[in-house]
């Protein structure tokens, strides 16, 4: 804490003698009973009944109150005292003189003060020794407090010299012990008092005070107990006990035993500054990790108080120097939303693989974003420790084993980056994860953990990890429930080959690859091309290889790997894959083929592309974009290398665990996530297509609109919008329909399901299928009116007309022809109806520019499947 610059300087005056002293002002005077002498015109009492400070407005200033007191020996001083700021070390800051030789405490004295925060030891009180003009820090506090000071204050002081303080920060009753420390300096006293001191105006009055008393100890009929145990170095333990012992009883080490064969020690030391701590040196060295038991009895306090036997466990141990994957991130909970049975919010697990133990103090926790140090923790060989948020105490308080961090990093729900290094900055442990590691889509929804199947395996892959079971939902703190101790005994695999030149390829695992043991002679290609440079990723599971000479668009080379292999020894032999450098890619290249616009509640868009080419084409930065008051814009990029061959489907959604759960036969390869999506509305808008270029060229659109779903379909929530021909015109509205039902309403990274290229023929007009229903059942749901033209710049129109000669659709209306195309009938008439079973006639009638008319009769039939 710092000390606000103001020096308010006090002292309350106490009756002399060996009397209980108290003053809770409640008589509204501070100047009689007792007798208090200083700066009394700088202090008043508050309607509080508090003694309030009252000093210059105007100039930094000193203030202080001083009243007789001649007790010192078997003591016990009280206070209470509220700091309305922040204390500064040497400007803003209060002493309470507890003995002071002097009346006049701005100058020399001897005596002794509890004071807040000091450099080296800012946020906790402190007791001084003031010897003149100078002082001395005798005890520090172990409670700390925040920018402002409000508590209740006890000293207490024995014949020997021993002083011991407690401090309630609820301003209650109910004191910790801060510490002990023996001083007898001084052994006579005349006055106890309050200085304030302060150099910035605005605390003037912000010092209080009340419920000062002095008296004598009252009786101490408590045994001393042990605080705590340390090993200080591999034959010395230090038994802190919680207040200060008679020597003679401290120092006889008979009075101490320890297990494992320790037996008593050698010599038993009373700390010179602090008697309630011993030294204690054995004649035999503690084993290394070892938990031993100390056996303590007949121990005194200087009121001879006698501890019967109390025995309390210490370890020690030398840090191990970790390697890499000695200590593991064994499980992950990225995603406490909903909670199902684990704590509502993020933690990681660690796993001590080794057979060393190691302290995790200084260690770091990292993700993409952010990392946090890590305290004390000792982790033992095959313990599991948890990380988590300090501020979710009560939510792991059934776990036993949690390290608490004061800010862990939020990790990402759909993949992040990982990082565990040691307090040396050596990386210990690495793990990029991402959703289709829990391989369940109901696990990653959230409130499961991801969890590592078998933790001492050498390397890290995406194979080794996966949700944890149904009904544990995580296990933190205790073996995973997915547990199997089988070795890796399996090879890695290529998961993505991408060629960014026309000289560099990168290659990428699905495990991390042995570093020490890879070369570049194990790699060959074909077509005359060598490996000149081979340079590895610092994830260890990507490389990036130099090809000479450089390879031609389009062509297909296969690329050999033999040798390399994982850091547990299984070794690729002969694998290969296929690199191509792409195309610059045109327009029309890529189509736009399928939309799912209207997803179910809380499910996500997506949009289908195909490459209707014959190129190669590489997605990265191709842009999906909309239509924004009046421009395109909201452009999102593909920021990966995904390589479309020619007759490839490519799914561009920003969930594809969403759309992989919701139609269960999309073809999972063939989807690209991105960070998000323009936004497309439920009723009607634009897709745009947008080449990589600096121009921002459209390749291709669609405005879609909910009324081109299929008529008879009353909720079109999560049904997509099919293509029906690549080759007709994007937005012809007869070339698109609803999913068929049969697929599950959309056919994510496969063939649409209502997919019926035009079947020119060299009839002016033909019809296929000559039988439909359209029951969007997916098998012949639409009629297609095929037609080629002599010659481009006809006008035409088609109706459908029942075998009696009505009229039941029109279907084209004095519409500008191509020289050749298909138009489709979707089996409704006019009124948005299913029309009945039975016979149909189709009228095409087309007529030219200089008169010519002629038409063209085709019959079709309406069928339905009959149950």
């Amino acid at each position: 804490m710092s000390f606000l610059a103001t020096t308010c300087l006090f002292f309350v005056g106490l009756l002399a003698g060996f009397g209980q002293f108290t003053d809770d002002f409640t008589d509204g005077d501070f100047t009689n009973s007792p007798i208090w002498s200083g700066t009394a015109s700088s202090f008043f009492i508050n309607d509080s009944n508090q003694l309030q400070s009252n000093g210059s407005q105007t100039v930094a200033d000193t203030l202080y109150l001083t009243s007789p007191s001649t007790q010192i020996d078997s003591v016990e001083w009280q206070f209470y005292m509220h700091l309305d700021f922040n204390p500064t070390a040497s400007t803003n800051y209060v002493k309470v003189y507890l003995i002071s030789d002097q009346a006049d405490l701005t100058g020399s004295l001897n005596g002794y003060y509890v004071r807040i925060g000091e450099t080296g030891a800012s946020d906790t009180l402190e007791l001084w020794r003031q010897d003149g003009t100078t002082s001395t820090r005798i005890l520090t506090g172990n409670i700390p407090y925040g920018s402002t000071f409000d508590a209740n204050v006890k000293v207490t002081r024995d014949p020997l010299g021993n002083w011991t303080l407690f401090s309630d920060p609820t301003a209650g009753s109910s004191f910790s012990n801060e510490g002990s420390v023996f001083d007898n300096t001084y052994t006579t006293t005349q006055f106890f008092g309050l200085y304030c001191k302060y150099s910035t105006v605005s605390r003037f009055d912000m010092y209080y005070f009340d419920n000062i008393s002095i008296g004598q100890l009252v009786g101490d009929t408590v045994a001393p107990a042990i605080s705590s145990l340390s090993a200080a170095s591999t034959t010395q333990l230090d038994v802190l006990f919680n207040e200060p012992i008679e020597q003679t009883t401290a120092e006889n080490t008979a009075n101490y035993s320890a297990s494992s064969g320790l037996g008593s020690p050698t010599t038993a030391l009373q700390d010179g500054t602090n008697p309630a701590l011993i030294h204690l040196t054995f004649p035999t060295p503690f084993t290394n990790g070892q938990m031993d038991t100390l056996t303590v009895q007949n121990i005194q306090d200087a009121s001879a108080n006698t501890m019967i036997t109390e025995t309390q466990t210490f370890m020690y141990f030398i840090p191990a120097i970790p390697s890499y994957r000695d200590v593991v991130i064994n499980e992950i909970f990225a995603d406490p939303t909903p909670q199902l049975g684990l704590p509502a919010a993020d933690f990681i697990e660690l796993y001590n693989a080794s057979d060393s133990i190691f302290d995790l103090n200084g260690w770091v926790f990292s993700d993409a974003a952010a990392s946090e140090a890590l305290g004390t923790y000792i982790l033992l060989p095959g313990e599991y420790v948890v990380i988590a948020d300090d501020n979710y105490t009560f939510d792991f308080s059934v776990y036993p084993n949690v390290l608490f961090v004061a800010s862990f990093p939020a990790l990402n729900i759909s993949g992040d980056d990982l990082t565990l290094q040691d307090n040396l900055s050596n990386t210990i442990d690495q793990v990029s994860y991402s959703n289709s590691w829990y391989q369940d889509p109901i696990k990653d929804d959230g409130g499961y953990s991801l969890e590592q199947i078998n933790p001492t395996i050498p390397c890290v892959n995406s194979s080794n990890w996966i949700g944890a079971n149904l009904t544990a939902y995580g296990t933190p703190g205790t073996i995973n429930s997915v547990y199997d101790g089988a070795p890796d005994a399996t090879t890695p695999s290529i998961i993505t080959t991408d060629v960014l030149s026309a000289t560099t390829v990168d290659l990428c695992f699905d495990e991390t690859i042995d570093t020490s043991n890879i070369v570049i002679s194990q790699f060959s290609c074909s077509g005359g091309i060598t490996l000149t440079n081979l340079i590895i990723y610092p994830s260890a599971n990507c490389i990036s290889l130099t090809l000479s000479p450089a390879i031609d668009t389009g062509i297909i080379y296969t690329l050999t790997l033999n040798g390399m292999g994982d850091c547990s020894g299984n070794l690729v032999s002969n694998s290969t894959t296929q690199i191509i450098l792409p195309h610059t890619g045109d327009i029309g290249d890529l189509i736009i083929n399928e939309v799912l616009f209207n997803p179910f509640t809380g499910g996500d868009d997506f949009v289908e592309i195909y490459n209707n080419s014959e190129k190669y084409l590489d997605l990265y930065n191709w842009k999906l974009a909309n239509w924004d008051d009046g421009i395109i814009d909201n452009f999102k990029a593909i920021t990966v290398h995904q390589l479309m061959r020619p007759g490839d489907y490519i799914v561009l959604t920003k969930d594809s665990s969403d759309i992989q759960s919701n139609y269960l036969n999309a073809i999972f390869g063939n989807f690209v996530q991105l960070a998000s999506l323009p936004t497309y509305s439920n009723d009607s808008g634009t897709v745009f297509l947008v080449l990589p270029d600096l121009d921002s060229t459209v390749c291709d659109y669609f405005s879609y609109d909910e009324d081109l779903q299929f008529g008879l379909i009353n909720n079109p929530d999560g049904i997509s919008l099919e293509r029906i021909d690549f080759d007709r015109p994007t937005n012809e509205s007869t070339n698109w329909h609803s999913a068929a039902e049969s697929v599950g309403w959309a056919t994510p990274g496969l063939e649409n399901s209502q997919y019926y290229p035009g079947q020119l023929t060299s009839d002016v007009v033909s019809i296929e299928p000559e039988i439909f229903s359209p029951d969007n059942d997916g098998f012949d749901d639409i009629l297609n009116i095929n037609y080629t033209m002599a010659n481009a710049g006809f006008v035409g129109s088609i109706t459908i007309f029942d075998a009696n000669g009505r009229l039941i659709r029109s279907l084209v209306q004095n519409e500008l022809l191509a020289a050749s195309g298909t138009i489709s009938w979707d089996g409704l008439n006019n009124k948005r109806e299913k029309a009945r079973i039975g016979m149909y006639i189709v009228y095409f009638e087309v007529f030219d520019l200089d008169g010519n008319v002629s038409g063209v009769k085709k019959t079709c039939v309406v069928a339905s499947k009959f149950n």
